[in-house]
């Protein structure tokens, strides 16, 4: 170093500072951009994962309820003991209501079935079958299986792989409760398939993402190798016992984010313990990342750069220029009047290097203006998706999810405040029969009409939301035990005097109403909403067109509020 001169010096010095703080700094940003992305990432494929849990656990509660309900329904009691024709029309009814019913038959309880779906089975004996024998102790889900005698009527399955099915079933009873038969319903699993492939869509053969749903013994029953077990026992049980999480898998040929949750039932269906696997390989997840690294190490380089001329302009002794450059850079950002560089002369250099600063501030003032009009755009499109998240599409209220927001900060001032608060749940009398009398076009017009009329009936301060289907619910505050029962007669008869038209057609329907005051010994708002559940099952019961609040008398269609 000593026979070198001050330039070689200071430009050899500078350049091996620059080019080791480019690496530190590279390496430092690679090393958190991807354990923060890796933290990102696994989180989102645990909330897919939970995600799609609960959508198999409620589309698996509807159609057990369903069964449920179609063999007490007493509407129904004649037509079991009636002709095997009329028995299979209705159910024909029912799986043209959900297409996804591959099929639904009636079992008599020695196990012939006595009429289905297409005429499917008719006939032939089913006593041999796991769900008729739990069908006859109770209402009772069994997990996927082949049906090779369905499979060979209903033909080859639109992905070409082997027809499977989830088994429902439920006892039919005579009005002394002796058990004349069984309803049993095959739901085609291709139902799952396509809930995967609505939340993956293309991604699925793009970037190498997937979702597994594997049985509660870990066999593989929707993704690769069907059948397989992709997991070892211990790994299993850790995810049974953590019910979600996620975790890196480093098992395969390519290491993957891989999120999981367990299927652990809804309400009354007791679940089958199904665990959603929600997977990313690391390469797709950290592509981002690694962009993120290669633009600092340009950026780096680039100011290494110009460390490098400013090193040799101070080593040649060029300090007049410099100090004008200092003085002027100094006063940027504490003088208002100082928005640039002023322009010197002298070498090459120095008059390069002048410009270089000037561009630079001028690329830095436009890049700012980018990023503030990046970050406006990103407020707004952040904005417009959580309105999107919380909406119903259909009928404009509020959905289950927006609700669920609203409804915990309400409870939370309730039971820091004791201000009252109730929850009323409505079900449309007879939807069913709407959608079988004047289509499903019809009664999308029935919904969003029912959900404007008690919009309208409300409070601006209460708030009402469409959790599915025919069924809303309303969220009311500030009402005793004697106003929330008007508020839910107010509601009734709105709807009840309501008229809709659709083409041609004058609709009329009634609903009835369940509710429920919150209470000290709820946990959560949860429990106002199961207890209103309930009071809704009891108005149905009653007679439909009815309110019951839960702990009071039920209020005749006709009663005063």
């Amino acid at each position: 170093m000593r026979h070198r001169s001050l330039r070689q010096q200071v430009t050899l010095l500078v350049g091996v500072l620059c080019f080791a703080l480019v690496c530190i700094v590279a390496v430092g940003a690679a090393y958190i951009a991807q354990s923060r992305v890796r933290g990102i990432v696994m989180a989102h494929e645990a909330q897919q994962a939970a995600v799609i849990a609960k959508i198999l656990d409620r589309g698996m509660f509807e159609r057990y309820r369903e069964a449920r309900n179609l063999a007490a329904m007493p509407a129904l009691k004649a037509i079991w003991t009636g002709e095997p024709a009329n028995i299979r029309q209705t159910l024909e009814q029912i799986q043209a209501s959900y297409p996804d019913y591959a099929w639904i038959g009636y079992v008599t309880p020695d196990g012939t079935v006595q009429a289905a779906t297409q005429g499917m089975l008719e006939g032939q004996s089913v006593q041999a079958r796991p769900w008729f024998q739990d069908g006859l102790k109770g209402p009772a889900v069994g997990d996927v299986h082949e049906a090779k005698l369905l499979a060979k009527l209903l033909g080859p399955a639109p992905n070409n792989e082997p027809f499977r099915f989830v088994d429902v079933a439920a006892p039919v009873r005579d009005d002394a409760g002796r058990i004349v038969g069984v309803i049993g319903v095959h739901l085609s699993w291709i139902w799952a398939d396509e809930t995967r492939q609505s939340i993956l869509g293309n991604r699925y053969h793009e970037d190498g993402r997937s979702i597994w749903i594997l049985s509660a013994d870990g066999t593989m029953l929707l993704g690769p190798q069907i059948g397989s077990r992709p997991f070892p026992d211990e790994h299993l049980l850790s995810m049974r016992q953590a019910k979600a999480g996620a975790f890196e898998d480093v098992s395969g040929p390519e290491a993957m984010l891989t999120g999981f949750a367990v299927a652990e039932g809804y309400r009354d269906y007791p679940g089958l313990g199904w665990i959603v696997v929600s997977r990313q390989p690391d390469s797709i997840a950290f592509a981002a990342t690694r962009g993120i690294v290669w633009m600092i190490l340009g950026l780096g380089c680039a100011i290494a750069a110009i460390g490098l001329v400013c090193a040799l302009i101070i080593a040649r002794g060029v300090v007049r220029p410099l100090q004008t450059i200092i003085e002027a850079a100094n006063r940027i950002g504490r003088d208002p009047a100082i928005t640039q560089l002023p322009r010197v002369t002298g070498s090459l250099e120095i008059v390069q290097l002048s410009s270089a600063l000037r561009s630079l501030l001028r690329r830095a003032g436009a890049a700012e203006q980018q990023v503030i009009a990046t970050s406006s755009q990103h407020a707004k499109d952040v904005s417009t998706l959580r309105h999107l998240a919380e909406t119903d599409a259909l009928s404009g209220l509020l959905n289950r999810r927006g609700f669920s927001l609203l409804a915990d900060d309400a409870f939370s001032l309730y039971r820091r405040y004791e201000r009252p608060l109730a929850v009323l749940i409505l079900d449309i009398d007879h939807f069913k029969t709407v959608n079988d009398t004047y289509g499903h076009v019809a009664g999308d017009t029935v919904i969003r009409s029912v959900g404007a009329a008690l919009t309208k009936a409300l409070r601006t301060s209460d708030k009402v939301a469409r959790f599915g289907g025919e069924e809303f619910v309303v969220l009311v505050h500030e009402v005793d035990s004697g106003g929330i029962i008007t508020v839910a007669q107010n509601l009734r008869r709105a709807v009840e005097a309501l008229t809709i038209e659709h083409q041609d057609q004058r609709i009329t329907v009634t609903i009835s109403v369940g509710g429920a005051m919150a209470r000290r010994s709820d946990e959560d708002v949860q429990e106002v909403i199961e207890r209103a559940d309930s009071a809704l099952y009891r108005a149905k019961a009653a007679g439909r067109n009815r309110v019951v609040i839960d702990g009071m008398q039920i209020q005749l269609a006709s009663a005063v509020a």
